[in-house]
């Protein structure tokens, strides 16, 4: 009976790693439903697998994010990259991408553990690599990959090879997911999380001919806001994506 008496948001991102996420909103009286905005293929590995076994070519590789290490662990089979990569100068956005690449591809020493942004990112590289720059950085990235580091990096001399391996795709549950949640009046408050939800969600508005002019819609993030904003949906409120606490407070108040 008290599930009941919750007030239902609709998360548009997978259920991974969110325990403790859900745990605050239900102690606040909130029940989370997770809907699965979009999924991610893998495409183009035999050519990344062509550049990997070429170090000689590169002054070493960009990860910008755990799915740029994922394709080339997948690209590889084992996760063994050719040992000369080790001695070349690479990259991880992050502390979660750094540890990813050290876990999965045997150990692949990077630097960029405490870069929060792409600029961070471009500056640790130009003061790192310093002038040789006549071999260019490979750097494996989605359809969706912000070109901010690529045009940085050119604007700073740098050549990039950039290797398209992963996309996003709509989640094939999306459509079913939202049309039972629209029926329920679940989604009168929407929290979005990236470019891909809003993507998603904006072609079942369209389709559905779903008003959201008396909905809630929280951005997470600067990114998720700023595609709303392109999208020309209305942003209630922008919370940060490490906060629950200004989560629950945009979706109470």
């Amino acid at each position: 009976m008290a599930d009941r008496q919750k007030r239902e948001v609709t998360l548009l991102k997978g259920h991974s790693a969110d325990y403790e996420c859900s745990q605050a909103l239900r102690q606040n009286n909130l029940n989370p439903i997770y809907i699965p905005p979009s999924q991610v293929v893998m495409k183009n590995l035999d050519v990344l697998k062509a550049k990997l076994e070429e170090p000689h070519r590169y002054a070493g590789i960009i990860f910008s994010g755990t799915r740029s290490v994922q394709a080339v662990y997948q690209a590889l089979g084992n996760g063994m990259m050719p040992s000369c990569w080790r001695a070349l100068h690479n990259y991880a956005l992050g502390g979660n991408t750094h540890s990813s690449a050290y876990m999965s591809l045997r150990n692949l020493p990077t630097l960029g553990d405490r870069a929060v942004s792409a600029h961070n990112l471009c500056d640790l590289i130009v003061e790192t690599i310093g002038p040789k720059r006549d071999l260019p950085l490979l750097l494996p990235c989605g359809n969706e990959a912000s070109n901010t580091l690529r045009v940085r990096l050119v604007a700073q001399g740098f050549r990039v090879d950039a290797c398209e391996v992963y996309e996003n795709q709509i989640h094939p549950n999306f459509k079913d997911d939202m049309k039972k949640a629209l029926k329920s009046k679940h989604l009168e408050t929407i929290v979005f999380y990236s470019l891909a939800s809003v993507k998603s969600a904006l072609e079942f508005f369209g389709k559905y001919k779903v008003s959201v002019s008396d909905r809630k819609l929280i951005a997470v993030g600067a990114a998720a806001q700023k595609a709303m904003m392109e999208a020309k949906l209305p942003v209630s409120a922008v919370v940060d994506s490490n906060s629950v606490d200004q989560l629950i407070n945009a979706i109470k108040h």
